[in-house]
């Protein structure tokens, strides 16, 4: 008997590290840290050798206020993921463009471009042309200043079809970027946690645009999505569908 436990539990150990999670709300999955003391997250070590022995399982990843050397280290051990959410980094993460380069999966992040690259006011480009992010189809950028000078290494951005933008949204920027990003098949806006104002934008009339009233409780909606339930990307995208059906000529429906 403990034998097949034994092989139980390997085969799935591997299949519980396929999605990572660590946030300010104290939800740890799975074990990630050595221990559970002290009681606050933010003060544990993770435990590496653990990681590093399924890393290579590992599908989705949500670091939440956590120092950026220690999501280097585990984004190091985990070479196959595909989505990835790096919330409130600690430290300087320059050192984490070459590791998001060598992530040949990645296909969709989540994350704050002005706190990631320090020191990027409102009037200087933002690297997104670096090649860490050629591969990406879906990308979620939180608190996006309005400015299009910033965010115009979007348009280089050639993979990418799926963009949102959380926060205080303007209306120009989203006009721009629709206007200068043709490769987008959609563009979400959202506030987090508490309702939308209507964005005043004649790209209403944009098909790729869906506002969305509110993201509530991100982290537990970004973890419905890596397990294959409903997020704002599956919602934006029935809004699009039922927008596109409503505008088909009646006698083609």
């Amino acid at each position: 008997m403990v034998l097949v436990a034994r092989r139980v539990r390997q085969w799935l150990e591997p299949e519980l590290y396929r999605i990572i999670r660590s946030g300010d709300d104290g939800k740890v999955i799975p074990p990630l840290y050595k221990s559970n003391y002290p009681h606050t997250v933010a003060g544990r070590t993770p435990d590496l050798e653990r990681i590093a022995r399924f890393g290579p399982h590992v599908r989705h990843i949500l670091l939440q206020n956590r120092p950026s050397e220690e999501i280097g280290k585990i984004l190091q051990l985990c070479p196959n993921v595909r989505n990835l959410a790096i919330w409130i980094i600690h430290g300087s993460c320059r050192h984490l463009v070459p590791i998001l380069e060598v992530l040949k999966s990645l296909r969709r992040l989540s994350f704050d471009p002005s706190y990631f690259f320090q020191d990027y006011y409102d009037d200087w480009k933002v690297p997104l042309d670096l090649p860490a992010f050629s591969r990406l189809t879906h990308l979620e950028i939180i608190n996006a200043s309005p400015h299009w000078k910033k965010w115009k290494k979007l348009a280089s951005m050639h993979a990418l079809t799926h963009l949102a933008l959380a926060g205080i949204v303007d209306g120009a920027l989203v006009e721009r970027i629709l206007k200068e990003c043709q490769h987008l098949e959609l563009l979400v806006t959202f506030y987090l946690d508490k309702p939308s104002m209507d964005l005043q934008i004649a790209s209403k009339r944009d098909l790729r645009a869906v506002q969305l009233r509110s993201v509530t409780n991100h982290l537990e909606h970004w973890e419905c999505g890596a397990r294959g339930g409903e997020d704002f990307w599956v919602t934006a995208e029935k809004v699009k569908r039922q927008r596109i059906e409503e505008r088909r000529p009646v006698c083609a429906r």
